[in-house]
């Protein structure tokens, strides 16, 4: 690769390919660093400051706190679902809520809020209903609705394997085979969280067409797509004999 002329000092010669291998070889390391539309490179007229900006550009210690608790959220959820694995299968992704998931700092659900307000609504109007049968039978109406909301009867936990769709909801356990899936497709909502839809064709209504299934309360739902459709495919795949 390198070649030291007969004339060239040993050392000179260390010292020179030495640095041209870390420049060649050595790949710099990558940074955290918030999205800007400025360099953040030194510059001349302040070589003690490398940010050039009003905000930092580390990891702090919220970012580290916030990373460790979706880890551990969904370590308690993966393991949720050991029990209902046959052997040789893989969990590829898990997610959802429950009451007995852990609670999630500083992020309360939109559904949790609106049982909340369904709720106070289903009182208001059973009280001023008090005279009315219909408005009060509404009120009991709602009352019961968000109060079932709150106790997360119509919550539920997902996972996907390489074998199956899992869903545990209210202690029920449902199966989708991947090999009956088919049109997964994915919404996304504000904050970038929404729900995934597939077909199961094993289950087909009174038309004659398949039954269409969600996995609801998704984060990144297009990435949980992609990870089911991939193993949609990889489960349809021809097998080598």
């Amino acid at each position: 690769m390198f070649g030291r002329k007969k004339n060239e000092d040993y050392d000179e010669y260390n010292e020179k390919y030495a640095s041209k291998y870390d420049d060649d070889y050595i790949a710099p390391s990558k940074e955290y660093r918030a999205e800007c539309d400025h360099s953040h490179e030194q510059s001349y007229s302040n070589v003690n400051n490398v940010r050039e900006c009003d905000h930092s550009h580390e990891q702090t210690y919220e970012d580290a706190d916030y990373e460790q608790r979706s880890y551990d959220n969904y370590t308690s959820i993966e393991s949720r679902f050991q029990p209902y694995l046959t052997a040789n299968e893989h969990i590829l992704w898990v997610g959802g809520h429950d009451k007995q998931s852990p609670a999630a700092k500083d992020d309360p659900t939109a559904s949790r809020k609106g049982a909340v307000i369904g709720l106070i609504i289903g009182i208001i109007l059973t009280t001023v209903g008090a005279v009315t049968c219909v408005l009060s039978l509404i009120g009991i109406v709602v009352i019961i609705i968000s109060a079932l909301c709150l106790s997360g009867v119509f919550d539920a936990l997902y996972a996907i394997t390489d074998i199956r769709v899992i869903m545990l909801q209210g202690g029920k356990v449902t199966n989708y085979h991947l090999r009956s899936l088919s049109n997964v497709r994915y919404i996304s909502q504000q904050g970038n969280i929404g729900y995934v839809t597939f077909e199961n064709n094993s289950m087909r209504g009174p038309n004659g067409a398949p039954y269409s299934c969600r996995i609801g309360k998704v984060h990144d739902p297009a990435r949980v797509s992609r990870i089911l459709s991939d193993a949609v495919r990889g489960a349809n795949a021809p097998r080598n004999r």
